[in-house]
């Protein structure tokens, strides 16, 4: 069931775009929307392009020149670069001031929008999230299969660091968070007006602010943009499914002789997305690790008798569609249709939970392998030239996304099982005879299900995000300016978990007897004739009656609203000049607020308590949450911040021997928390040409990241766990369990080392190699314990953790509150190669001329340790099924253009690892993960008539299964990494971009 949408109003600045409904209607596509063309005109070929089509070339060249992606001539249809046209000046992120590209001693990747949409059209994102140096980023691509998800956001995660810990900009100004998470949607952005996205791959702290410990990514925007431009495009996968579409405008111009400039863009985007994953082959073989029975105390756990076993095909041995009987002498007995006793069939290596092959189900076939989502942006700038020397500008920014999709059925199973009554009105006759026989009658039985004709929860959820900017540039004279502007923006959300078991009334209706008029009711009813419960029937698959399902299911509710404000001035030029050049510094301010405020329905506040319901769990018992799923809490909270920063560039040497040039960069920013109080981040950086050609790097920082809204003011939730407790003789007990958010956080300290070099040698022109070593190590970072790390470490010691137990009168652990605390440490380190490489090729027939471009990335990671106190450190380098980490991966590409025509061929390599870097051989039969190789390829013509380009692309050529990590998820296999390998499968866009 497809929910629509909040309206967004584009208001009077996109009447320009009216025109756009014309052209849906030429070409038979639903809606108004936008083009992903950027830098680059579509008609590259035509002469009033030329000029662009030189400077993005130029900017390409000087992209490589600081060691970047920005392989020349990967635009479809490009010409070949110049030799070395590099601009003469480019402002760089990471950088306040504006510093010549090839001289930054921070590594940046550059891609521009265009040559992202070449390698996957049909958003953005998934072209930026090939990239190497993204690991484990959720997006509406990846989505997960859980209620509480990533909601079809898309959120960036530098070295899989955390999406937390990626600072997200937008032409390098903040935006506000989608949730309390304080992470940036970035499917919210204007993809039609993004020209390039440069990625800092160090820490960037000093020059933005917090959350920059991993790096920066900023979207830039071509506001200067005149004509118009757009996109029309359709995409499916070979399975006839994952249909998407995308409609695209952007227009702009100047006014009053040229002193206004306004730029404007409306796009729409469409997935009907992969509803299950039955429609793929290899999810009919899922694999899962289950439980080795050959382990005992005589026999144990070895590299030849493992703990866990990876088979093929792992089902529940204690659930099944229609119940199973788990205990007493009638365990082994399910029900077909209409509740017909039956034998179940059990497979191999049958454990206390789980069993290879026999009769059971894999509830993982229901699942979503991509949701249904429609999004909407609308942006508009307005630039308007007061003199010469001031100019104002101001932003609007509207976008919608909603989604829908669905988790996994519902189930009773183990600790949450029926409890059936030798009285059930519902129980088949034979077994009823069975239970009620006086020679050996049997009370109650356990039933374990697998429902999904109960309820197969949906997750519909619904954002729109507005965000306005107003500011100021100026020049005080020919060597300073300064700027300043002010942002608002709000992110709100509703997510609905629809058909979601309530609990109490699921086990209330199933206690169902007869009264004495004959009746089928529930128990309770005897009791409490005005309670509504409808008894429910749980013998066979579809025997529930569709009153017994309205009573035991709702809709847990979650509102979400988050602002963000920001203010901040700077001023720049040139303080004096120096033997080797001008000394450059800049100086500013900032003042930033962010709040959140989250409302949730009553039953997700409610304790189930069992009250008055025969067989209710113990487990449940006093539990937060009435819904089997999701239970939000309601929580709100605001920080604000200040913050002073400053920054310098010094040409040190020039033109020396073995020094043709040497230059100095630092930077400087004090920032005051109202919450954690102040600290103090910086960096200094060094470029070295010791000559013509080469150039060696290197850049040493502190960063931090301050808790976010999340981490400071989560609403409690409840749960169980089990605790051996120190205080009690070691006594193993279960106790209730919260998180909770702690507003005593302080900021995480990151020291971040990049060290490198850039090979661009004379003698090779359009050739560049780059080779960096990075080190990042976070202290202080922010994370939640265990509640037995929490009880062992205040037995140990940490008095500061005591008051987080709370004790009864007997003395025993009746809760442990698990707040967020600055308790561990986070290392990485590896290594970023890259290398483009552009010559002339002689011309194909009367095609014009011909380029062909080669451009590889790679990262290798050499180290990835996490270590919670309390904890053994865990090395994640490799690990690849639990975490998305692995040691080597890499994009391999090659473009050849003759004339109108472009080719473009992708390879994405994902290399090998292991499915959990903590289990040892005595642990698991089976733990390695194969590489995984993606081939991409698409093919462009421009029509210089039209000035408009078609091309047709295939991901996934080669229609590449994702690898089967074994898990075990409820009652069947998962899915493996949504977030790391392609699960849809081999899927084909076709479309057309113009520009006048």
């Amino acid at each position: 069931m497809r929910r629509r949408k909040t309206a967004v109003n584009a208001g009077n600045p996109f009447n320009i775009l009216c025109q756009a409904a014309a052209l849906s209607a030429l070409f038979g596509m639903p809606g108004i929307g936008l083009a992903a063309d950027t830098t680059a005109s579509a008609d590259t070929t035509a002469a009033a392009d030329t000029a662009a089509a030189a400077d993005t070339a130029a900017a390409a060249d000087t992209a490589a020149a600081a060691g970047t992606a920005a392989p020349a001539a990967t635009t479809p249809g490009a010409p070949a670069p110049a030799a070395a046209d590099a601009l003469d000046e480019v402002v760089v992120t990471g950088s306040l001031l504006k510093i010549d590209g090839a001289h930054s001693p921070t590594p940046v990747t550059i891609t521009t929008a265009e040559q992202l949409a070449t390698a996957a059209p049909a958003t953005l994102t998934e072209g930026l999230l090939q990239l190497p140096l993204f690991k484990g980023s959720p997006s509406a691509q990846s989505q997960g299969t859980g209620t509480t998800s990533n909601n079809g956001a898309s959120y960036l995660n530098l070295r899989g660091l955390g999406t937390q810990r990626t600072l997200v900009l937008l032409d390098g100004r903040r935006v506000v968070s989608a949730t309390s998470a304080g992470s940036v949607d970035v499917e919210e952005l204007p993809e039609a007006l993004i020209s390039q996205v440069e990625v800092v791959t160090g820490g960037a702290s000093a020059a933005y602010g917090s959350d920059a410990v991993a790096g920066v990514v900023n979207f830039r925007l071509d506001t200067k943009f005149t004509g118009v431009k757009g996109e029309l495009q359709y995409g499916q996968s070979d399975y006839n499914d994952d249909k998407n579409y995308k409609a695209s405008i952007a227009a702009g111009d100047s006014f009053l002789d040229g002193k206004l400039h306004i730029v404007a863009s409306l796009e729409h985007y469409d997935n009907k997305g992969v509803d299950t994953s039955n429609r793929r082959p290899w999810a009919y073989q899922g694999t899962g690790a289950i439980p080795n029975p050959a382990v005992t105390a005589t026999n144990p756990a070895s590299p030849t008798n493992p703990a866990q076993i990876v088979v093929q095909n792992p089902y529940s041995s204690v659930a099944a569609l229609g119940g199973l009987i788990t205990n007493t002498a009638l365990r082994g007995t399910t029900f077909g249709p209409g509740g017909t006793p039956q034998q179940f069939q059990y497979g191999s290596l049958v454990s206390p939970t789980l069993m290879q092959g026999g009769g059971g189900y894999n509830p993982s076939l229901q699942l979503v392998l991509q949701p249904d989502q429609s999004r909407t942006a609308a942006f508009t700038h307005v630039t308007y030239d007061v003199n010469s020397s001031f100019r104002v500008f101001a932003e609007a920014m509207i976008a919608t996304n909603d989604l829908t999709y669905h988790s996994l059925p519902t189930f009773e199973l183990s600790s949450t099982a029926f409890t059936v009554f030798k009285d059930n009105a519902y129980l088949p006759s034979s077994i009823a005879a069975v239970m009620n026989n006086p020679a050996a009658p049997i009370d109650s039985v356990k039933v374990g299900r697998i429902s999904p004709d109960f309820a197969i929860p949906d997750l519909v959820g619904t954002s729109e995000m507005q965000r306005y900017v107003v500011g100021f540039e100026g020049d005080i004279n020919s060597d300073w300016s300064y700027k300043g502007y002010f942002q608002h923006g709000q992110n709100h959300s509703l997510f609905k978990t629809e058909d979601d078991p309530i609990s109490n009334n699921l086990y209330r209706a199933a206690d169902a007897v007869y009264n004495s008029n004959g009746q089928i009711v529930c128990r309770s009813t005897l009791t409490n004739p005005t309670n509504g419960c409808v008894p429910l029937n749980i013998f066979g698959y579809g025997s529930a009656s569709a009153a017994a399902l309205a009573y035991i299911t709702g809709t847990a509710v979650q509102d979400v609203t988050v602002k963000e404000d920001v203010a901040e001035g700077s001023v720049s030029g040139k303080l004096a000049a120096l033997p080797a050049g001008d000394l450059e510094v800049a100086a500013g301010f900032g003042w930033r607020k962010e709040q959140f405020d989250q409302e949730t329905d009553a039953i997700s506040q409610e304790i189930r308590t069992g009250t008055g319901i025969d067989g209710f769990p113990t487990g449940l018992v006093n539990t937060l949450g009435g819904f089997e799923r999701t239970n939000p809490q309601p929580s709100s909270g605001a920080y604000s911040v200040k913050e002073a920063f400053t920054e310098a560039n010094a040409p040190l040497l020039r033109d020396f021997t073995l020094v043709k040039s040497l230059t100095m960069n630092g930077a400087v920013r004090f920032t005051d928390y109202s919450l954690s109080g102040s600290v103090t981040s910086w960096k200094v950086g060094l470029v070295y040409e010791p000559i013509s050609g080469i150039r060696l790097r290197g850049t040493r920082s502190r960063d931090i990241r301050a808790p976010n809204l999340g981490e400071l003011y989560q609403g409690s939730s409840q749960g169980t766990a089990s605790v051996i407790d120190p205080a009690n003789a070691g006594a193993t007990y279960t106790s209730l369990t919260g998180a909770v958010g702690n507003t005593k956080l302080v900021p995480e300290i990151s020291d971040t080392t990049v060290l490198g070099f850039v090979l661009q040698p004379d003698f090779l022109p359009n050739f560049m190699l780059s080779l960096d070593h990075y080190d990042i190590k976070i202290k202080d970072a922010i994370a939640a314990l265990t509640a037995q790390q929490e009880v062992t470490l205040c037995g140990e010691g940490a008095t500061e953790l005591c008051n987080y137990i709370q004790r009864n009168t007997n003395g025993l652990i009746s809760r442990v509150e698990l707040p967020y605390l600055n308790v561990a440490e986070r290392t990485t380190s590896g290594f970023d190669l890259e290398s483009s490489y552009s010559m002339a090729l002689p011309t194909i027939g009367n095609l014009g001329a011909t380029s062909l471009t080669f451009h590889a990335l790679v990262n290798f990671i050499d180290d990835f340790t996490t270590d919670v106190q309390g904890a053994p450190p865990v090395q994640l380098a490799g690990d690849i099924g639990v975490n998305s980490t692995p040691k080597w991966s890499g994009n391999l590409s090659a473009t050849l253009a003759a004339g109108p025509v472009s080719l473009f061929a992708q390879e994405r390599v994902i290399g090998d690892g292991k499915f959990d870097n903590t289990l040892s051989p005595s642990q698991i039969s089976y733990n390695h993960v194969p590489t995984v190789r993606y081939t991409d390829l698409t093919a462009s013509y421009d029509l210089s008539s039209i000035k408009g380009t078609v091309f047709f692309t295939v991901n996934n050529l080669t229609n590449k299964d994702p690898p089967q990590i074994p898990g075990i998820l409820i009652a069947g296999s998962s899915l493996g990494n949504h977030l790391l390998y392609d699960v849809v499968g081999r899927a084909y866009t076709a479309g057309f971009r113009f520009k006048f």
